[in-house]
């Protein structure tokens, strides 16, 4: 739902994993601008992946907006200690992620030489 959503709002160099694992073979493949993290997954949670992607020097850089129907504040707090740039509770506001996604995608843009 999610990808769709974001592919209708012009954002087409979406890929898409099922799992925490799956996404950090997908990321060791290719470069990522941003990443989308929903913390209930299979296999590997995304707490579990986005320590991964942190302690990962080839991939710390990479900006992570976490996703999780969580919003308790324990939640947000652990994911921000992590090294989450952004935290949206589902069900995500459409305009706000358009907003947030935005903005993180032109601020990597701008910092490219």
């Amino acid at each position: 739902m999610l990808s769709r959503r974001l592919n209708r709002e012009g954002f087409d160099n979406l890929a898409m994993a099922e799992n925490g694992k799956q996404a950090l073979e997908m990321m060791a493949g290719r470069p990522f601008d941003l990443v989308l993290l929903d913390i209930m997954m299979p296999v590997m949670n995304g707490y579990e992946t986005l320590e991964q992607i942190k302690a990962d020097t080839a991939l710390r850089d990479v900006p992570v907006i976490m996703i999780s129907a969580l919003d308790e504040l324990d939640s947000v707090v652990r994911c921000i200690k992590l090294g989450a740039e952004d935290y949206l509770p589902k069900p995500f506001n459409p305009v706000l992620l358009h907003a947030r996604v935005g903005a993180f995608l032109e601020k990597k843009e701008a910092s490219r030489p």
